[in-house]
Formats: C-alpha cells, structure tokens, sequence
C-alpha cells in the first residue's frame, strides 16, 4: 500500500480534502508555529489549494487561498508544493505575500467559532531544515496509526503521523517577526477524506519536560459514521524516541476504561488499558487560534486549536511499574464536541 504520507487524491474530483500538519518549536519554546498545507473540493467541483497557519504566541491564525493549479506533488515521497512554498520531509521553503483571511485571538477567546473573517494583508517567509527524523513506523500491513481501518473505503476523515519528531534548524519570519528554530523540535502529521469528524477531541505533545525531549504522544477520540451508523473509536500512540513504543486503539483490544471531557473549561482526561500495560493522561487547552476544518471537502467549519496546551502522560507496564511519566507545555489540542 502507498505511504498514507504521499498524496493521495490526484484522480479526486469533488467533496475532499487533503492536508499536511507541520509543527514547529522553537529551542527555547518562545515559538510555536503551525503550517498546514493542502487542497479543498467543493460537491459542485469547486476547489482551491490552501496554506493555514497558526501563530500560538499571538493566537492568530491565517488563511492563505491558492488557485487548485498552483498545487503539485511528488508521486514517490513527501512533497507538496503551493505556488512559491514547498513543503518535504527534508524541510520547509515558504514564501508568502499576499492578502489573507485573518482571525485573531479575541475570537479564540470567546470562542465565537463561526466568527466573521476579516480581510487583510500579510506575509510569511523562511527556510526550515529537518534532521534527527522518526517517522511513524509503517509496513504494508500496518499502513499507519488507524491499523486496519486505513483499508476501509468510504471512511469521514483518514488520519497518518509522519513524523514523530524531528529537529530543526532556520527560521520564519511573520508579517516582519523574527522567529529563530535552530535547534527546535517538530512534528508531522495529515489528514485527508471528505470531512472532519462531527464530534472529536485530539493531541498531540512532542516537547516534553528535560530529558524526555525524544518523546512523542498522540491521541484521538472520535464519533466514526459507518455504513449508516457510528461508533466511538479511539488511538493513542507513545514512545520516548529510544526503545519504548506503546499503542492502544479500538483495533488492538485496548479498552478507554476511563474518559472525561470539559468543553467549557477546554479540558480532558483519560485512561486506556491494552496490551502494552496502562496509560494515563490528562490535558488543559491554553490560549488558541481559529482554524478552518472540512466539510463535505470544503474549508467551512471553524474550530480552536491550541498548540501550548498542557499535557501529563504516564505508562505503566503489564508489570505494574511506571517505564514513562512526564509533561508537555507544547501540546497540540483540539476540542469539538
């Protein structure tokens, strides 16, 4: 099966979507900065390319609209191009100048997730590196972090980690804003189907406290439309970057024994028992910026996503004894229920 990281969509005429998620922390977590390439169609054929971005120190968010034929891509490996901006699995070369779509934190704060977009102008610049890449491990039998389902036809919404973590050197520059990554850390994921799920939570942290700055921790838990009907189904995947890897998922016989969500105070909780022990973790949503989702292949559902949220996460094996336990002030996180 073709890595799920490629682009998949060429033969794609109407209702998808495709997106690539490239995080970004600077070495002193001063910077936390998300790019998010892809493409959108419309039922009724309209479609376009696209750049979002989110800027978690100022909590703003961007949207930058391309005509669909300023986008290309690499059969063989990770490579996307939106007019003058490329984005691999080497890197990040991004040239932007042009009137956006912007939505600030006042928005985030309250919440107003149907918030009205206000026109202007900006620019983003710079030159990303990446080195020290752990990628997901994937084979043809286990194509990615959704296991067996990444097989089912006609799914919502496909998810794939890229990158588990990989260093960085270079820098962005923001609407004239400095930013220096050299030596920071950062992650890739995408997704791509018709639309997101209607209800969902997600996180991802990668950056956690000193000497576990190898680690990485995803979760999701979704409401999965299937064949007329839905079913909650969830995944977490950990590692430290060394020699422990740990995964639960409705796929391997995990069980969520424990599961608490909080919209209104942006926080979640839980407990998931599986094969490789028990894991435990609670998160806190800080600050966060407005982004656009899919629907039905197009960009029109807004949603807050924090990428400074706070994360605990603790392992503990078949054995009964605690191998992982740490936390994240950089986590990814995004509530929609």
């Amino acid at each position: 099966m073709r890595n799920p990281a490629f682009f998949r969509g060429p033969r794609l005429r109407r209702r998808y979507f495709e997106g690539w998620y490239f995080k970004c922390i600077s070495a002193d977590r001063k910077h936390a900065v998300a790019l998010i390439p892809g493409i959108a169609l419309s039922p009724e054929g309209e479609k376009h390319a696209f750049i979002q971005l989110i800027d978690a120190v100022s909590g703003k968010t961007q949207y930058f609209r391309y005509a669909y034929d300023q986008f290309s891509s690499a059969k063989d490996r990770l490579f996307i191009q939106v007019g003058e901006n490329i984005f691999q699995s080497i890197g990040v070369e991004i040239n932007i100048d042009q009137p956006i779509n912007e939505m600030h934190q006042e928005a985030a704060d309250k919440a107003l997730v149907n918030a009205a977009m206000a026109e202007s102008s900006g620019s983003v610049k710079g030159n990303l590196v990446f080195s020290d890449i752990r990628t997901y491990p994937v084979t043809s039998l286990r194509p990615g972090i959704m296991g067996p389902f990444t097989f089912v036809p006609f799914m919502e919404c496909y998810h794939a980690i890229v990158h588990l973590s990989h260093r960085i050197q270079g820098y962005l520059e923001i609407d004239g804003s400095v930013m220096d990554f050299d030596g920071g850390t950062g992650y890739i994921e995408k997704d791509y189907g018709r639309s997101f799920p209607r209800t969902y939570v997600w996180l991802q942290a990668g950056h956690f406290d000193a000497g576990d700055d190898k680690a990485s921790f995803v979760f999701s838990r979704a409401r999965i439309p299937f064949m007329g009907s839905e079913f909650p189904g969830f995944f977490a995947y950990l590692t430290d970057g060394r020699h422990l890897t740990a995964k639960f998922a409705t796929y391997n016989r995990s069980e969520l024994e424990m599961w608490q969500v909080d919209p209104e105070k942006r926080t979640c909780r839980g407990a998931m028992r599986g094969p490789d022990g028990l894991l435990e973790f609670e998160a806190a949503m800080s600050g966060g910026g407005v982004l656009r989702a899919p629907v039905n292949g197009m960009m029109d559902r807004d949603i807050i996503e924090s990428i400074t949220a706070a994360v605990n996460v603790k392992l503990t094996n078949k054995a009964g004894n605690i191998v992982f336990e740490s936390q994240s002030h950089e986590a990814g996180m995004e509530i929609c229920l």
